[in-house]
């Protein structure tokens, strides 16, 4: 039922479109001569073929991403593998150091990110506010009992916090909802409808940044300093290091009002 919902609210404007393309012809038909049931017929459907086209160049709002046979990934970007799993009827992430993000979210702010996941080797790398594949909010959904945080600035890897969980147990299909209000991440796993899990953390406004370096004579520095953080906006994603696996499907976006 989610799916049709999610199929409709998708088309709408096809949909809508179709049905007012076909209630012309009808009215027009009955009431009019056949010359003018003809022109009236092929003006709304030439004036509804430009507003459906006028409303999808508009800021897209709403995402369904089926993820379920081959070619899904297409609008994806990233590095390592994100691939059709044709026993699962899903996609895989794994091997994938830098990750894949979903570059139509980029502009995003305030949203909502669902998605079906199981884990099959260790963790799930979920990515929140990406502004490319180098910088962005990535959690670690861990059979360990932890959520654990990381944000991945200009390439390298700053861990800010774990968070205490139930138990996500292997190869079990489990809802996850997150959530993203400003600075603040919720995030929500549900196991057969039943919710179990509900967290958040704050991506913070700076962090101490360690930077190493070799001096003239060989010798490894470390440099400290502060860096602002921003990540106010910025696109979904997953991630997975070559160690690690999971399935993935039914992505639902939806961008919230400010």
């Amino acid at each position: 039922m989610k799916k049709l919902v999610a199929f409709t609210r998708q088309y709408k404007l096809e949909f809508f479109a179709f049905t007012v393309n076909i209630s012309s012809a009808a009215f027009s038909t009955l009431l009019t001569p056949p010359t003018t049931s003809l022109v009236v017929t092929i003006g709304v459907f030439t004036v509804s073929v430009f507003v459906v086209i006028y409303f999808k160049t508009k800021d897209k709002k709403f995402f369904y991403l089926w993820m379920d046979k081959p070619g899904d990934e297409q609008d994806w970007v990233g590095r390592g593998k994100l691939s059709f799993v044709r026993t699962e009827n899903c996609y895989e992430i794994t091997d994938s150091d830098a990750g894949y993000i979903f570059p139509k979210t980029s502009s995003w702010d305030d949203y909502r990110y669902e998605c079906n996941f199981k884990i099959v080797k260790k963790y799930f790398g979920c990515i929140v506010r990406a502004t490319n594949l180098s910088n962005y909010v990535m959690f670690q959904l861990r059979q360990d009992k932890r959520i654990k945080v990381h944000l991945r600035i200009n390439g390298e890897w700053i861990v800010i916090e774990n968070i205490p969980i139930e138990n996500l147990n292997h190869n079990v299909w489990y809802r996850l909802i997150t959530i993203c209000d400003k600075r603040k991440v919720r995030i929500i796993i549900k196991d057969k409808n039943k919710e179990f899990i509900d967290c958040y953390f704050v991506i913070p406004d700076i962090v101490e940044v360690v930077r190493k370096r070799v001096d003239e004579d060989s010798n490894i520095i470390e440099e400290k300093y502060r860096q602002i953080i921003d990540f106010d906006f910025g696109a979904i994603g997953v991630r997975n290091y070559p160690s690690e696996s999971a399935f993935i499907k039914n992505i639902y976006l939806e961008k919230i009002a400010s």
